[in-house]
């Protein structure tokens, strides 16, 4: 927590520093950005991708996510399975924003998401939940995964632009999802009974309607930008 205060407040300092440089966020341009913060999701990832500006209170933008293995896969504290060989993700995520609040240089947003996700990877020993059963939980010493997710997210973010070019977005949301997952070449399989409170989409198996939390924190640069003095 002290890290993170830590940051926010060099942020903060950059952001008051920048107010006296000349610049315009809604001016229309085209910036590309990186997140990093979903490296501490179950399926850890990292996203890059780009924002187009459309002049007035519309803009567009198309994200791209690639896995990263993380030792142990932890993330956010959850106890996903370990993937031990041949993770990989890619995602795609287009998004358009209106900003409903917007002064020359930060912007407050409203924003829909898409989302096709496709994930693989074999998990060292762990379990999964039967399909149509909360119940019967299948162990194994060692499986395949693989899992496509196609949805929407609704989002509230704010935006900012630091200095001449660098941009900050930051945003939370909520969204719904249909997901398809399965287990396959199980080692060493057997059943058991267990009735969970609570466990992560990774233990799930079959096709199903799913919720789930978005956040994240994109670092940018515009790249480009329409000359001033021309009309918008």
């Amino acid at each position: 927590m002290k890290h993170i205060s830590t940051i926010i407040l060099i942020l903060l300092a950059s952001f008051a520093a920048s107010a006296q440089v000349s610049g315009d966020l809604f001016q229309k341009n085209i910036d590309a950005h990186i997140d990093i913060v979903p490296l501490g999701f179950p399926d850890p990832s990292i996203r890059f991708g780009s924002e187009m500006m459309l002049g007035n209170r519309w803009s567009a933008g198309l994200n791209l996510g690639v896995g990263v293995p993380i030792p142990g896969n932890r993330g956010l504290g959850f106890s996903e399975p370990r993937w031990t060989r041949g993770y990989r993700l890619f995602e795609v995520r287009p998004e358009i924003k209106f900003y409903w609040l917007k002064r020359e240089r930060m912007g407050w947003y409203m924003a829909a998401e898409g989302v096709f996700s496709a994930m693989a990877g074999t998990a060292g020993k762990s379990y999964y939940f039967a399909e149509h059963s909360d119940t019967l939980q299948v162990n194994f010493d060692q499986a395949d995964f693989q899992k496509t997710k196609i949805g929407m997210i609704g989002k509230l973010g704010g935006r900012f632009l630091l200095a001449e070019r660098i941009t900050l977005d930051f945003f939370s949301g909520l969204g719904l999802s249909s997901t398809r997952s399965s287990y396959g070449n199980l080692v060493n399989p057997t059943e058991s009974r267990s009735d969970p409170f609570f466990e992560g989409e990774n233990y799930n198996v079959g096709k199903r309607i799913t919720g789930h939390l978005s956040f994240g924190l994109r670092v940018g640069m515009v790249i480009w930008k329409k000359p001033t003095g021309l009309s918008r």
